[in-house]
């Protein structure tokens, strides 16, 4: 509550020198426009006064007429007297116009710069600034630590790699020595196919290509074959050269 009515306290006198102000430039501008009043009347009476020493002279009445210029001019020495007030009237109107735009300028260059430093005082100063920027980068780069760890984590370690391809290396020397050995075994049996293969091709017409796994289809059944009628054959030619010749008589 005593910051509240200290604050009304302040106000208090601020908005009463502020209705003074109005106050006085009201007073001045209404002063202004008397003086442009009285200007015009006086303006007005030196015309009549110029038209009543017309109508004198034309009526030869000459010592009148001389009477109304006299007062033609006193009208007007009067109005240039009341312009002059009036110029200096504006001039000072003016003048306190431009004064009150600069003070309330003023002001609120006053206000600006109250502002500016108090968010200043709130940032901390340049060394909370440069401190700020530091943790920053700590932080930056504890956070690559970190995503670089995560990374890491279900590929192993170097000794762990070296033993996985160490491992791989002998399984693949083991499956080629496995795939050598079943070539030697197979190799007599694969080359007398090729032959009678060839034998039996020879007597035929060229045909198609055929697919690698229907050519060796082919070839292993009619080797198959070939053995097969070698041995059936066998026996009966030892039955030939076991039976003796019979004589036939004359």
């Amino acid at each position: 509550m005593g910051l509240g009515g200290s604050k009304k306290q302040n106000e208090a006198p601020r908005h009463a020198s502020v209705d003074d102000e109005d106050r006085a430039m009201l007073d001045l501008k209404t002063q202004r426009d008397q003086l442009l009043a009285h200007r015009r009347r006086l303006d007005a009476r030196a015309e009549r006064d110029g038209e009543v020493a017309r109508s004198l002279v034309q009526l030869g009445r000459k010592p009148q007429a001389v009477l109304a210029l006299r007062k033609r001019r006193q009208h007007q020495q009067l109005a240039a007297d009341c312009q002059g007030h009036l110029g200096r009237l504006e001039e000072l109107i003016e003048s306190v116009e431009m004064a009150r735009v600069q003070h309330g300028a003023v002001e609120a260059l006053a206000v600006g710069v109250d502002m500016l430093r108090r968010i200043q005082r709130d940032i901390g100063g340049i060394d909370h600034v440069h401190r700020l920027l530091g943790e920053q980068e700590e932080a930056f780069e504890a956070q690559q630590e970190i995503a670089a760890a995560l990374a890491g984590v279900g590929q192993g370690s170097a000794d762990d790699t070296e033993a996985l391809g160490a491992e791989l290396s002998r399984l693949e020397e083991l499956f080629a020595a496995s795939a050598a050995s079943a070539l030697e075994v197979t190799g007599p049996a694969a080359s007398g196919v090729a032959v009678s293969s060839s034998a039996a091709s020879s007597d035929l017409p060229a045909a198609a290509p055929e697919a690698p796994a229907a050519h060796d289809a082919a070839a292993h059944d009619a080797a198959a074959h070939d053995a097969a009628a070698a041995s059936a054959a066998a026996p009966a030619v030892a039955n030939r050269e076991e039976t003796p010749r019979v004589p036939v008589a004359a």
